[in-house]
C-alpha cells in the first residue's frame, strides 16, 4: 500500500529496520550522523491506517533553526485539509514540548502556513536554503 510520501517508500519492505531506527533515534542520547539529532515520532491513525506522522527533534543546531525546524510532519494525501497536521500539531505542542520550538515550512505550501499560524506559531522570518529552498519559519510555544 502506497501512502504517497516518499519518506515512507520501501518501508512494508521491511518495516523492522524502519521501527529500529525509529527507536534509536529517540533513544539516541547525542547527536547522529550527517547532523541528524535525536528525535521521537508520533503517529496519527484513523481506521487502523496511519493518515499523518510528526517528528520532534532533541536539541538544535543551524540545520534545525533555519531550515528544517524542532518539528517535521507529514499528512497522507488522502488525509490532507482534514485537520489531521493541525491536530499533530497541536498535540505535540501541549504534550510533548517542554519550551518553544521552531517549526517551518516551504514558502510554496500555504496548508502547512495555515496549519503552524492556526496553532500559534510566530512569525520569525524567512530562510533560504541551498537544498531546501526558501522556508518560513515560525515559534511554537507551549500553551
Amino acid at each position: 500500500m502506497d501512502s504517497g510520501i516518499p519518506k515512507y517508500s520501501g518501508v512494508e519492505q521491511n518495516p523492522e529496520a524502519y521501527l529500529s531506527g525509529l527507536v534509536e533515534r529517540s533513544n539516541a542520547t547525542t547527536d547522529l550522523p550527517n547532523g541528524y539529532l535525536p528525535s521521537t515520532t508520533y503517529y496519527c491513525v484513523s481506521d487502523f491506517e496511519i493518515v499523518g506522522a510528526i517528528r520532534v527533534r532533541k536539541g538544535s543546531n543551524a540545520n534545525v533553526e533555519n531550515v528544517i525546524g524542532h518539528i517535521g510532519y507529514e499528512t497522507r494525501p488522502s488525509a490532507r485539509g482534514k485537520g489531521v497536521a493541525s491536530y499533530l500539531l497541536a498535540w505535540v505542542r501541549d504534550h510533548a514540548l517542554a519550551d518553544s520550538a521552531i517549526v517551518t515550512c516551504s514558502i510554496d505550501n500555504p496548508a502547512s502556513q495555515k496549519v503552524i499560524e492556526n496553532c500559534g506559531g510566530e512569525y520569525l522570518g524567512n530562510y533560504t536554503d541551498e537544498s531546501e529552498g526558501t522556508v518560513r519559519r515560525y515559534r511554537l510555544a507551549r500553551t
